[in-house]
């Protein structure tokens, strides 16, 4: 996944700001509920996720009804046992041919956690411009 955003209206860059949290390899859109869910798993599943912030200021990756283990921070290892739902991705430079990034385990394994919730960044105007996605965790098969 990715942070990135650009002006509304190119024409205007000091204007309103729409913000995204992409897949890889998708085209970065603002956040539409009625959309199906970007991601899709099932309990029992264990994935790790590196989130990267393509933009010029920083973003805090949230996700709701789980927990994750931060594994790298900007490509390097980190031995951190503490759970977490939030976390900081500084802002890239603009400059470096490299993003910052974490990497994060997620844990679908309590089957409590079946159905449909949201990631997002965890700044409220970020969040309210469109940087957001659904996760749809299914049944154990």
């Amino acid at each position: 996944l990715y942070f990135s955003e650009a002006p509304v209206n190119a024409a205007d860059p000091d204007g309103p700001t729409n913000f995204f949290l992409t897949i890889d390899g998708q085209t970065p859109h603002v956040f539409d509920p009625a959309a199906p869910p970007s991601i899709v798993t099932q309990v029992g599943a264990v994935e790790d996720c590196t989130i990267e912030n393509r933009s010029l200021e920083n973003h805090a990756f949230h996700i709701h009804q789980i927990h994750f283990l931060v594994l790298e921070k900007n490509g390097v290892a980190v031995n951190d046992a503490v759970l977490l739902d939030t976390i900081n991705v500084p802002y890239w430079d603009g400059k470096s041919k490299t993003y910052p990034s974490v990497k994060l385990r997620l844990d679908f394994r309590d089957p409590e956690i079946a159905g449909k919730f949201v990631y997002h960044c965890h700044i409220l105007e970020h969040e309210d411009g469109g940087m957001m996605g659904t996760i749809e965790v299914d049944p154990a098969q």
